[in-house]
């Protein structure tokens, strides 16, 4: 067991005590032997410190840092991991138990890969007062093929649930991009594969379950239609002059 690398889970958390503890139990249930999970607290100010000093598990390391943005709280994260491999989970979302050992698996068999992302049990929620009453299935969204260019193309439904990615690339200076409020993970995704159009690996497995509210306390009732127009013009001035961007529809 000590000759398989060590998976580092970074998990930025905000205002997310009601969940945190069932994320961390998905991360905590997976079968790969050699995992640490970094749980990056971002100036909560609900009970999220309670719960999270309530586990006891030594592979969990919790550190708490002044807010500024899931992008900082990744990238601190990041910088305490130990692991070779770095793998990321959101707050309010769950990892199968299978996750880690299936993208080692498939990382192993590929050499040549710095970074991959799996497929994902993706289900869209509407709330009212507090309880679900209605929800869309969007894992059709993400295609059992999925290459870089549809990645940078935008052709389909990902999130950075289960993306996994070398830590050395951190040192590479490769970091999530603190001024994105959205979309951060996609935007991200395309500086690695800019970077590395052969390192990317798509794991065609079902290894991660996604739910974006509405009408909740989720980020996505917050946020007004003109930030997602920002972050759109963002990365595409950020990346027009990517190789890999050539031929895109998405902009403007």
């Amino acid at each position: 067991m000590a000759d398989l690398p060590l998976v580092s889970i970074v998990v930025p958390t905000y205002n997310r005590a009601r969940v945190i503890k069932k994320t961390l139990a998905s991360a905590l249930s997976q079968t790969y032997p050699r995992i640490e999970v970094i749980v990056v607290d971002d100036g909560s100010s609900d009970d999220t410190q309670a719960v999270l000093q309530s586990i006891s598990d030594p592979r969990v390391h919790y550190f708490v840092k002044p807010n500024g943005g899931p992008s900082a709280a990744r990238n601190f994260g990041v910088a305490k991991a130990t692991g070779k491999w770095i793998m990321y989970l959101d707050s309010d979302d769950e990892l199968l138990p299978e996750c880690a050992a299936t993208m080692m698996d498939w990382l192993t068999r590929h050499p040549r890969a710095v970074f991959a992302i799996p497929r994902g049990d993706r289900r869209l929620e509407l709330y009212e007062h507090g309880k679900m009453v209605k929800f869309i299935d969007d894992s059709g969204d993400t295609p059992p093929q999925f290459t870089i260019r549809d990645i940078f193309m935008r052709n389909a439904g990902f999130s950075c649930n289960g993306l996994t990615h070398l830590r050395s690339l951190a040192d590479e200076g490769l970091r999530w991009d603190e001024n994105l409020a959205s979309m951060e993970d996609w935007e991200f995704m395309m500086t690695i594969g800019e970077r590395y159009p052969d390192g990317f690996l798509y794991v065609p497995a079902v290894l991660y379950k996604y739910r974006q509210r509405f009408g909740s306390d989720n980020l996505v009732s917050q946020r007004q239609y003109s930030s997602w127009a920002d972050a759109f013009e963002y990365i595409y001035t950020k990346h027009q002059g990517d190789h890999m961007l050539e031929g895109q529809t998405w902009y403007p």
